[in-house]
């Protein structure tokens, strides 16, 4: 909700005319960044004036193996504009130019830029950040940029890319060494059992067993959870109203994808529901999550203690 505060005030600023900003929000695969790109589309939708349309804020998902072709071509296609293959990648760019400004696009968000800097990548990242520098000069436009860590890669090649920018927001999986950041991930999970519970399906596994163990799977990113949440339900879904158990919560997992460290597995003892784990391990799952996104591990502020 504070990533979504901050960059509807900056897009509100962009739809006011003051000055354009670039915006970037790295993080790893399954944090909720899509979801936050949705409410963006969602509360800032196109519009129709005598027949004019109106495009103030554009979402533009970036394809894997990106080039400065495509670029422009992902941008006219999220306009809802074909163009030909055998056109020249400066005309291409002209025509990007004509149909934002026509659209009226004050800013344009671009989901999964870290494509750009994929290994193997054909555009060297100097390359697309000047495609971008040049894309927010040309139009005075404001851009938020979504992706991966890596996609850091592209404003480290270019120090007016940089001066251009605001410091990244980096969107983290929830912390579980943070005390707060643990009592919202808790809440996650409450309320998920709540929907379980007023569909027939009470989840007969202790809050606490509960939150802890998806917290292995997970490493603290929403969208795993709520992937784990679904198989739990596919699982029932061919079955009466019953308590849902340890047992099924065991099958479940087998079909989600263990984003968490591969030292300690989610649901993996039988005797999981009597002992918690350990707050090393927990703090384990969040820094596998980070390291294998190519993320830095936060490094926490100790509190002085009044003497």
């Amino acid at each position: 909700m504070e990533h979504l505060r901050v960059l509807k005030q900056r897009i509100d600023d962009a739809l006011a005319d003051l000055a354009p900003k670039i915006m970037r929000v790295p993080g790893p695969s399954g944090v909720g960044k899509s979801s936050l790109i949705a409410t963006l589309a969602r509360d800032y939708r196109e519009t129709r004036n005598d027949g004019r349309r109106r495009v103030p804020v554009l979402v533009v998902e970036v394809p894997q193996s990106a080039t400065a072709k495509l670029l422009p071509k992902s941008v006219l296609r999220a306009l809802g504009i074909e163009v030909s293959g055998r056109m020249t990648a400066g005309a291409m760019f002209d025509l990007m130019v004509t149909q934002l400004r026509l659209a009226g696009t004050r800013v344009v968000v671009f989901d999964e830029i870290s494509h750009l800097v994929d290994e193997g990548s054909r555009v060297p990242p100097r390359a697309s950040s000047d495609w971008l520098k040049t894309l927010t000069d040309k139009l005075n436009m404001t851009l938020i940029l979504f992706g991966i860590p890596r996609l850091e890669r592209l404003f480290s090649a270019n120090e007016q890319l940089r001066r251009r920018a605001c410091p990244a927001r980096s969107f983290l999986p929830y912390d579980a060494s943070d005390s707060q950041q643990m009592t919202a991930y808790f809440s996650c999970v409450v309320n998920y059992a709540r929907l379980f519970a007023a569909a027939g399906y009470p989840i007969d596994v202790l809050p606490r067993v509960l939150t802890q163990q998806t917290y292995l799977l997970t490493g603290g990113l929403i969208g795993v959870l709520a992937d784990f949440m679904r198989e739990l339900a596919s699982s029932l879904a061919a079955e009466a109203p019953r308590a849902i158990t340890y047992a099924d919560c065991q099958k479940a997992v087998e079909y989600v994808s263990h984003a968490g460290s591969p030292h300690k597995l989610a649901f993996e003892d039988a005797d999981s529901e009597e002992v918690d784990v350990a707050p090393i391990i927990l703090r384990q799952a969040y820094v596998h999550v980070l390291t294998s996104n190519t993320a830095s591990v936060p490094i926490r502020k100790k509190t002085r203690e009044k003497s």
